[in-house]
């Protein structure tokens, strides 16, 4: 009778507990194979439907389920939704023993946030450890158009009437990480994150999209995409489409990524596009969409931070969409002329021109390009510590900075920061860096900082200089770097002559170094030409390009003296306050005199020749710093 007593008690405990209800604790793991044959394509319907009754299990209960594949190949021939709190994994560590193949032309993993009547919020969902890609009949493939992403986690897809301000979160804390996404050139997109309150790609490869990216973001608050290996991609390695990051904590971080052989095949899509099609094969817009890429407009808050992209086919080669664009050219010329292998190899006169019989070069400018990085639509950026190589005959730039104005949400670059990257070309490269216009947040504009370029081949803009600007910029600092090249450069900045009103109202220009590899004896000027308007002379007319401020200077500092001295020149009582910064901390203020002349009190912080020592200027105590110089020390 005791025994009855206390096991009516426990019971009455565990409905107190429970709100009066017994819940019978559903399975913590679900065996795929109970639900899923392996190793059989015949059976990739059945495995669809075995899916279902693997989610009908999991909806009936709340807790957390891991859902583990097995070692083999799972073949499906439908898209398979992912529910919330569940772990999708396979059966070890090594990504490639659990196969997830997709055999029709659908998306592949996705979720109800995406159900344009009933959409449900998605959230807690881990994938890890598990191969999954497109293997689509070629025959089947050919009658659909490539629309569909292989890992799609994404709220219901709003177009350009909608408004850029209007976020539609749809999921959170949405998390993959050691996994092989394989496209197999069938999906339009790898993976495509949309409304993602917190998200993460880690340690994973993903290759051979199709026509678009290998990771797109859009209206993404935190997202981190880190130590991934990204490549064979038909647009954009890594792209932001619109909306992502934000104030606060909210940030996108691209850090230590590996991306290689981006803009493979979308280039010949752009260029037969119908609102390209306006214009004339020798004057459509080009495409040159980056490696790592913001289209925006309202990208904000992002991180790009020790990533290597790798690109192009060789010094002497085009890239592939141009070959099948010239190809199809020559034959409206010619029907009777024969086409250029992939391979086919520039063919230029000692003046660097392309010759008779090889790809046309007025056609050639205005196809396809390499760029590194692309920051279109996007503020407050900070891009450091990134390698860069691009080998080839169509590199377009190593950065490239634009505004964006999509359904009248406009965003310029602002507070961007390039800083201690390593830039390598070869073959030709259009502009090393281009910036089409600037604005200020927080006394910053657009800093290139400390990096090193090195190019071996044509600098193919109309000055040959490194950083060309288009369009008013507000403030451009471009200190500290160093740069050698084979062939000719000029200069590290011009401001374009358009026959528009371009400018740079304030420029900061020193410490930088260049020398031509095979004449040390040849430097860079500061800018270019040698009749760009330094302010305030008179304009002859209002599109006049010119530089309003331009401010040089110096810092030295001899080991074992009390003060480091420097100079800002012409600074008109801009800069107000300047700090020393030591091995990358700051240690103090110091006033900026009427005249730009400054000292500053090291005595205390025993300076050596190996140490790293910079000042920072600032417009006054509230604001963050403007721009960086380095300090020369001497023994």
């Amino acid at each position: 009778m005791k025994r009855k007593v206390v096991f009516f008690a426990f019971v009455m405990m565990l409905m107190f507990v429970f709100g009066g209800v017994m819940r019978v604790q559903a399975a913590e793991v679900i065996q795929v194979d109970r639900f899923m044959e392996k190793d059989n394509k015949a059976a990739a319907t059945g495995n669809a439907l075995g899916w279902a009754k693997i989610l009908e299990a999991i909806n009936l209960s709340d807790d957390s389920t891991t859902i583990q594949f097995g070692t083999g190949k799972y073949y499906v021939d439908n898209t398979l939704k992912v529910p919330s709190n569940v772990i999708i994994k396979g059966a070890t560590a090594n990504a490639k023993d659990s196969e997830l193949v997709f055999t029709a032309p659908k998306q592949g993993l996705t979720t109800e946030a995406a159900n344009p009547t009933s959409p449900k919020y998605i959230k807690n969902v881990l994938i890890r450890d598990i191969s999954i890609r497109y293997e689509i009949d070629p025959v089947i493939m050919s009658g659909h158009a490539y629309a569909f992403s292989l890992i799609n986690f994404a709220g219901d897809y709003k177009d350009d009437s909608t408004s850029l301000a209007e976020p539609y979160e749809r999921l959170d804390n949405i998390q993959m990480e050691n996994i092989i996404a394989d496209g197999n050139e069938q999906a339009n997109s790898i993976i495509y994150l949309g409304g993602i309150k917190n998200g993460s790609v880690k340690n994973s490869e993903i290759r051979n999209s199709n026509l678009q990216s290998g990771i797109a973001m859009e209206y993404c608050q935190t997202v981190v995409v880190e130590k991934n290996k990204i490549e064979n991609i038909g647009r954009a390695g890594i792209v932001m489409y619109r909306g992502n990051g934000g104030s606060g904590t909210k940030q996108i971080s691209i850090i230590g990524n590996e991306i290689r052989d981006w803009m493979q095949r979308y280039g010949t899509q752009h260029f037969y596009a119908p609102a390209n099609m306006e214009y004339s094969a020798d004057d459509r817009k080009s495409m040159v969409d980056g490696g790592i890429d913001s289209y925006g407009a309202a990208n904000n808050n992002i991180i790009i931070d020790s990533n290597r992209l790798i690109g192009g086919e060789g010094s002497n080669k085009y890239n592939p969409s141009n070959i099948q664009i010239n190809n199809t050219e020559r034959k409206k010329k010619d029907p009777q002329a024969t086409d250029l292998s992939l391979q086919h190899e520039v063919q230029t006169d000692k003046g660097g021109k392309i010759v008779a019989d090889s790809v046309d070069a007025t056609l050639q400018k205005n196809m396809t390009g390499y760029t590194a990085i692309r920051l279109s639509g996007a503020e407050n950026v900070r891009v450091t510590n990134n390698f860069v190589q691009l080998d080839s005959y169509d590199n377009f730039a190593f950065m490239a900075l634009y505004e964006r104005d999509r359904q009248g949400v406009k965003t310029t670059p602002k507070n961007i920061i390039i800083k201690n990257n390593d830039f390598n070309a070869s073959g030709r490269i259009r502009y090393p860096v281009r910036i089409l216009t600037g604005a200020v947040n927080k006394s910053r504009g657009i800093s290139i900082e400390n990096n090193r370029f090195d190019i071996d081949g044509l600098v193919d803009n109309y000055y040959k200089v490194m950083v060309e600007v288009r369009n008013p910029v507000e403030l451009l600092s471009v200190t500290d770097n160093k740069a050698s090249w084979d062939k000719q450069i000029n200069g590290w900045v011009t401001v374009a002559d358009t026959t528009t009103s371009n400018y740079i109202n304030n420029l900061l220009i020193w410490g930088n170094a260049g020398t031509k590899k095979t004449d040390a004896t040849r430097v860079l000027n500061n800018t270019m030409p040698s009749t760009l308007r330094i302010a305030p002379l008179e304009l002859p007319n209002p599109v006049t390009p010119f530089i309003g401020n331009l401010y040089t200077g110096y810092a030295d500092y001899k080991v074992g003296e009390t003060n480091i001295k420097g100079m800002l020149v012409n600074n008109q009582g801009r800069y107000q306050i300047v700090m020393v910064v030591i091995n990358g901390i700051g240690i103090k203020n110091a006033t900026v005199n009427p005249d730009g002349s400054f000292l500053i009190n090291v005595k205390a912080n025993n300076i050596t020749k190996d140490m790293q020592v910079a000042v920072r200027y600032r417009v006054n105590g509230n604001e963050t710093y403007d721009s960086e110089m380095q300090v020369k020390i001497t023994e």
